[in-house]
């Protein structure tokens, strides 16, 4: 064989080596390089999605914290309204308080009584009672008064008789539209026709019922106070019957819940 020919062959042979074994080492390192990046990017995705949770997190805190703050906020206008409503009872309304259950307030212009009881606040400002009544001449015009202890049965001016009497201030008191004995069956019916109008002499007059429960559920020191107003109270002016054409009952109050009274018969 051509010793020239062998050799060539040896020669090619040893370059395809070459090559052979410089791609597999080429592939190789490809191969590691892409593992490398595989890791890589996993890694990364892992730190995204763990920083992704943290934002999270501190999002909802900080909006927890708002919140919580928006809550106080809301809290702190509530009470503040509290207050203010206060201030406007006691300044606006000039609401009263005190320490008895209830304050008594007359209007002598309309010859109206209206009870007032506490409100939550500890002010004067829940109306609950209203009774017609006949203010007079020397009725007090103004001012705030305290009752103290009067009679069941009281002598008035012009030689008659008050049932139920409180006093409010020396000798101006509530109490019955006159008797003219100390006994039930003898009422000045005429004078009760005039419950609603200015008739006393300066004295609160009321209907039996009436000066009744003020004598019964008024304590000694409740504050009773004179204004005057077109507008006869919160609950409005009650009405009274005309008893003078009744001669068979007049002379008794209607409202008296003595089982005596023919009205109650």
């Amino acid at each position: 064989m051509n010793k020239k020919f062998i050799m060539g062959c040896i020669a090619f042979l040893a370059i395809m080596a070459i090559l052979i074994i410089g791609c597999n080492l080429k592939n190789k390192s490809t191969t590691t390089a892409t593992s490398q990046d595989v890791v890589t990017t996993t890694s990364n995705v892992g730190n995204n999605e763990i920083a992704e949770e943290n934002n999270t997190a501190d999002n909802v805190a900080e909006n927890n914290k708002v919140k919580e703050q928006e809550v106080t906020k809301e809290e702190s206008k509530q009470e503040d309204k509290k207050e203010e409503k206060k201030e406007e009872k006691k300044e606006e309304n000039k609401a009263p308080t005190g320490n008895t259950k209830y304050y008594i307030k007359v209007n002598y212009q309309e010859n109206c009584v209206t009870i007032y009881e506490k409100d939550d606040d500890g002010y004067y400002t829940v109306p609950t009672k209203a009774m017609i009544c006949s203010c007079g001449t020397a009725t007090p015009k103004s001012g705030v008064y305290k009752t103290s202890p009067g009679y069941e049965w009281g002598y008035l001016e012009g030689g008659t008789f008050g049932r139920y009497s409180t006093r409010i201030k020396g000798g101006i008191m509530f109490h019955s539209v006159p008797y003219v004995e100390e006994s039930e069956d003898t009422l000045e019916y005429w004078e009760f026709d005039k419950l609603g109008t200015t008739a006393s002499l300066g004295c609160v007059r009321l209907c039996v019922r009436d000066c009744k429960w003020i004598f019964d559920n008024c304590e000694s020191g409740t504050p009773v106070e004179f204004y005057a107003d077109s507008n006869p109270g919160p609950l409005g002016k009650p009405s009274m019957p005309k008893i003078s054409d009744n001669e068979e009952c007049r002379n008794w109050d209607p409202t008296d819940p003595s089982p005596n009274s023919p009205w109650n018969k």
